[in-house]
């Protein structure tokens, strides 16, 4: 993958045939770099071996004869991947930077009108804690906790607001749950592999359940078979229950448009496990 002036290269290795083609992958973009007079910053590239192996004995990438480092966890596009795919070092980063955030909006603003200060969270806060939320939304209760901590925080310390409960601070604001946002995120989303809106193959994430079932909808998919955590909480599996849920004029909706209005409008509080 290339963007701006990043490369990343990735490999499914199953024997160590396949380091080798790995690394000729790298000598391959050295020399490009070099045909081109590109310099490349050694220093900054890196590698990530993602898997369950716990052996201490990882394989050795060189670039122009300099082993590369190898570390636990990189950015890309600004979404922290460790080598578990467990993505808590990511939400531990979106969380700290978005209760700083949030501290500096109630720092700074004079205003403390509850619906400007959480106009003020929506607009400066949430993007944080909602960027890429499909890659890495979690289904621990712990992590959803820690994210939904960032607005739980926030809305106390509005004045007015800190005798209420916290669903019903949200019902004050006209605001909702952070967790609710990301599942509608997700819904979205699998909307739109199910309908080629977005360049993912459908079968690269889903399978139509073709079984003849009364209950749900007429696009019901299969739930894969969930070997180890990291894939339970992949996109395509943690959003399938949801999704299978859903009536078919729902899932049948023309468009985009008409499909999210249609979810905004939906209760779909039987999807949150976050804490009350």
């Amino acid at each position: 993958m290339t963007f701006a002036d990043d490369i990343k290269i990735y490999l499914e290795i199953g024997d160590d045939s396949e380091l080798s083609s790995f690394q000729n992958s790298i000598n391959q973009i050295a020399d490009w770099a070099s045909i081109w007079q590109l310099k490349l910053s050694i220093d900054k590239c890196q590698h990530v071996h993602i898997g369950l192996s716990r052996s201490t004995v990882l394989p050795h990438f060189s670039l122009h004869n300099n082993i590369l480092t190898s570390c636990t966890s990189c950015r890309d596009l600004g979404v922290i991947v460790d080598s578990r795919l467990s993505f808590v070092e990511h939400i531990n980063s979106i969380v700290a930077k978005a209760h700083l955030r949030a501290s500096q909006i109630l720092r700074c603003f004079l205003s403390r009108d509850p619906f400007i200060l959480i106009k003020a969270f929506n607009v400066y806060v949430r993007p944080l804690v909602e960027y890429c939320s499909p890659v890495w939304s979690p289904t621990a209760i712990g992590n959803i906790n820690k994210i939904e901590s960032v607005q739980r925080w926030f809305t106390k310390r509005i004045k007015g607001l800190s005798h209420l409960s916290y669903d019903n601070r949200l019902s004050v604001l006209n605001s909702e749950r952070l967790e609710l946002r990301r599942i509608r995120a997700d819904l979205l989303m699998c909307f739109k592999i199910v309908y080629n809106i977005v360049d993912l193959p459908f079968k690269d994430f889903f399978t139509f359940n073709n079984l003849s079932i009364t209950r749900g909808n007429s696009l019901k998919l299969n739930v894969p078979i969930s070997r180890i955590n990291a894939r339970a909480s992949f996109f395509a599996v943690r959003i399938i229950s949801v999704w299978n849920k859903l009536s078919d004029d729902v899932v049948n909706s023309p468009n985009i448009s008409i499909f999210t209005t249609k979810i905004n409008s939906l209760d779909l509080s039987f999807a949150i496990i976050g804490k009350s």
